[in-house]
C-alpha cells in the first residue's frame, strides 16, 4: 500500500480517482490546486503524486518544477486532457516520471503506478528537471499513444545529452524528431546541422563529418554512411562517452536516423557494429501513419492552418467525405504526402472547405502502393519470369517468351489490384481500367 496525492480541480475526476486507488489497496489524499498540493507533500511525503495540469493559479508544470526543486524523491506523474506535444516534453524535461493523457485507462494507471513503487523501492526513477528558460515551439504533431511515446522520448533525450537513433519510413518526420530534441536541450542556442548521407557525395559526407560543429550533428539515411566515415564517428562517440563526469564539455552531438533495418546491415557486413552498438542504445521509433491513423485530422487542422499562413487563403477545413478518404488513404509517404496532398488541394480550392474535386487525382487511387514500390515489385517479378522462362526455354520452341513474361506482370497485377481491394473485383476491374470479364480471365490465368 502507498500513499499518493492526486491534484485536479476538476471534483469528479479527482473523486473517481480515490475510488479507483482504495480500490486498489492505496491511501489518497487529494488537492485541487498546486498550493494545497505542495503543503500536503510536506506534511505526508507521498512517494507518488498524480497532477494535472490545467488548474486555477500555478498550472502543473510550473507546481512540478517547484515540487522536484523542493522534494526530489518524491515521483510526480502528469496528467492532462489538453495536453500538446509541447506539454509532454516540457513535462519530461521538468523531471516528471510520467506523462498521461485523459480519459485515464485504469490499467494503463495500475502499470504506472507499479512502475514508479518498484522504480522507488530501487531507489531510482527520479529524474533531473531541466534548467527553465524560452520554451521553443514544436511543430510534431499527433494525439496517439505511439505519438506520445515519442514526445516522452524526446523529453528524455532532451536532457540527456547522449547519441540517439531515430528510425521510421520516408516521410515520418525524423528531421523534425531530431530538431525537436536540439531546440529543447542546453545546445538549443548552438548550430544543428544535418547531413545527407544519400544525396551528398561520399567525398562531401566524409568533409562534413571530419569538420563536426559544435552543437547537434543529424547524421541523415546514416545506412549509407561511408565506412571511413563510420569509422571516423565510432571515434568521436568513443571519445565522448570517455570523458564520465565531463559529459558537459561534449562538443558535438550525433543524433542519426533511418529508414532501413540496420541491425540487418550489421549482420551483412555493410554497417559497423560498433557504431550501431553506439547509436542504438537511445532508440526512437516513429511508427508510420496507416498505423496511427487517430492522428490524421489533426495533422489535417494543422497543414490547413500552416498552408492558410504560407498563401494567405482562409480555408477552414475538409468536407466529411474528403476526410474519410484522408483517413482511408494507405499514406505509402506518410506525413510528407499528406503535406503534399493538403498543399494543393489549399491552392486549387475555390471555396473555404476543401472537397473532393479539389484532391483531384493527387492521392493516386486511394490504397496504391508508392509508384516506386510498386515498380520494383513488378520489375522483381518480371525479372524472375524471364530467367525462369530463359532457363526452361527449349531451342525451336513456338511460345514467345515476351508474351510469356507479359502474362505474368498482367497477372502481378491483377492479383495486386485484388488484394488492394479485399477480392472485390468490380472495384479492382475500376482500379486498373479494364472491364471485369477481362480481369477474371486475367485472374483464372494467375
Amino acid at each position: 500500500m502507498a500513499d499518493i496525492l492526486v491534484v485536479d480541480d476538476d471534483q469528479s475526476i479527482a473523486s473517481a480517482f480515490e475510488r479507483f486507488l482504495k480500490h486498489e489497496g492505496h491511501a489518497c489524499a487529494l488537492a485541487s490546486n498546486a498550493e494545497d498540493a505542495l503543503r500536503l507533500v510536506e506534511e505526508r511525503r507521498p512517494p507518488l503524486v498524480f497532477m494535472d495540469v490545467r488548474m486555477p493559479g500555478v498550472n502543473g508544470l510550473q507546481a512540478l518544477e517547484t515540487m522536484r526543486g523542493r522534494y526530489p524523491d518524491v515521483y510526480v506523474v502528469i496528467m492532462t486532457a489538453h495536453g500538446t506535444s509541447q506539454t509532454s516534453i516540457d513535462a519530461i524535461r521538468a523531471g516528471a516520471f510520467e506523462y498521461v493523457t485523459k480519459p485515464l485507462d485504469l490499467d494503463e494507471l495500475r502499470a504506472i503506478i507499479d512502475h514508479a513503487l518498484s522504480a522507488k523501492r530501487a531507489g531510482t526513477g527520479g529524474r533531473e528537471a531541466a534548467d527553465a528558460g524560452e520554451q521553443p515551439r514544436v511543430a510534431l504533431v499527433g494525439d496517439s499513444a505511439p505519438m506520445q511515446e515519442v514526445y516522452k522520448l524526446i523529453g528524455l533525450l532532451a536532457t540527456n545529452d547522449v547519441p540517439a537513433l531515430i528510425v521510421g519510413e520516408r516521410g515520418t518526420g525524423k528531421e523534425l524528431v531530431a530538431r525537436t530534441i536540439h531546440d529543447n536541450s542546453s545546445r538549443r542556442d548552438q548550430a544543428f546541422v544535418t547531413i545527407d548521407c544519400v544525396n551528398t557525395s561520399p567525398e562531401a559526407v566524409e568533409a562534413e563529418v571530419a569538420a563536426l560543429p559544435a552543437g547537434t550533428v543529424h547524421v541523415a539515411s546514416v545506412h549509407a554512411l561511408p565506412r571511413a566515415a563510420q569509422v571516423r564517428v565510432t571515434r568521436t562517440l568513443r571519445d565522448e562517452s570517455g570523458r564520465g563526469a565531463e559529459r558537459a564539455s561534449v562538443r558535438t552531438r550525433v543524433l542519426a536516423s533511418t529508414d532501413q533495418d540496420l541491425a540487418a546491415m550489421v549482420a551483412g557486413g555493410t554497417f559497423s557494429l560498433e557504431l550501431y552498438e553506439l547509436l542504438r542504445v537511445m532508440t526512437v521509433r516513429l511508427r508510420p501513419l496507416r498505423e496511427r491513423r487517430d492522428d490524421i485530422p489533426p495533422l489535417v487542422r494543422h497543414f490547413i492552418q500552416r498552408f492558410n499562413e504560407e498563401l494567405s487563403r482562409t480555408i477552414s477545413g475538409v468536407d466529411d467525405a474528403v476526410m474519410k478518404h484522408l483517413s482511408d488513404h494507405g499514406w505509402p509517404g506518410n506525413a510528407a504526402e499528406l503535406e503534399s496532398v493538403l498543399k494543393r488541394a489549399c491552392i486549387v480550392a475555390r471555396g473555404e472547405v476543401i472537397t473532393a474535386a479539389d484532391l483531384g487525382d493527387s492521392l493516386s487511387g486511394g490504397r496504391l502502393l508508392g509508384r516506386q514500390g510498386a515498380e520494383s515489385a513488378l520489375a522483381r517479378a518480371a525479372r524472375t519470369a524471364l530467367h525462369e522462362r530463359l532457363v526452361e526455354k527449349t531451342p525451336g520452341g513456338d511460345a514467345s517468351v515476351y508474351h510469356e513474361i507479359v502474362g505474368v506482370v498482367e497477372a502481378s497485377l491483377v492479383d495486386e489490384a485484388l488484394a488492394i481491394t479485399n477480392g472485390n473485383q468490380v472495384k479492382a476491374s475500376e482500379l486498373l481500367g479494364v472491364n471485369r470479364a477481362t480481369l477474371r480471365k486475367k485472374a483464372d490465368r494467375a
